[in-house]
């Protein structure tokens, strides 16, 4: 049988390769493997990433929905009677965490770890019934400043959502929601 061309010079390669040749092969060989490794872990350090994000969230949410403020009102937000009582101390008190579990919730937001879209759909309802009880001190209060513009921003988002067709709001859904 006759070798090819192509035979022919990787047997000549091979034959006329010193002792440099194959160091340079493996330095080579070696970058591969590594640039291999990297972009795996990467791959899999971002996987990984998203589940904690995911977590991080839903952990957070989850506060949201022990807190007395909600649990003491939310039948009255479903039907429509909520109101808020501000001479009520413990009431009030149990609001103040609800902004502090809210101002938790908007710094993940803020940070990229959940999208809007989620944040919208988990909790744009209880943002369309919070935000308009907000009072002018809590609205003027530096330290509330995060969780009301989340709450305002959050409440005009799920306005809209509220007005799409079930087609746009499933689209709208689809979207990767812990995404960094």
């Amino acid at each position: 049988m006759k070798a090819t061309l192509c035979e022919n010079i990787m047997i000549e390669t091979t034959a006329n390769m010193g002792l440099e040749d194959y160091r340079n092969v493996a330095i080579i060989i070696g970058v591969m493997v590594a640039l291999i490794v990297y972009i795996t872990n990467s791959y899999y350090q971002y996987k990984q990433r998203i589940s904690e994000n995911a977590v991080r969230y839903l952990d957070i949410h989850s506060k949201l929905f022990e807190n007395e403020f909600l649990r003491n009102n939310i039948k009255a937000m479903e039907d429509g009677e909520f109101k808020r009582d501000t001479a009520d101390k413990e009431s009030e008190k149990a609001f103040n965490r609800l902004l502090g579990e809210i101002e938790h919730l908007a710094l993940l937001s803020k940070n990229g770890v959940i999208s809007k879209t989620a944040n919208v759909y988990m909790f744009g309802w209880f943002a369309l019934h919070i935000q308009p009880v907000l009072t002018s001190e809590e609205r003027n209060n530096v330290y509330w400043e995060l969780a009301v513009k989340f709450l305002d921003e959050l409440r005009d988002e799920a306005e809209d959502f509220y007005k799409l067709s079930k087609l746009k709001r499933e689209k709208y859904l689809k979207k990767r929601h812990f995404f960094h």
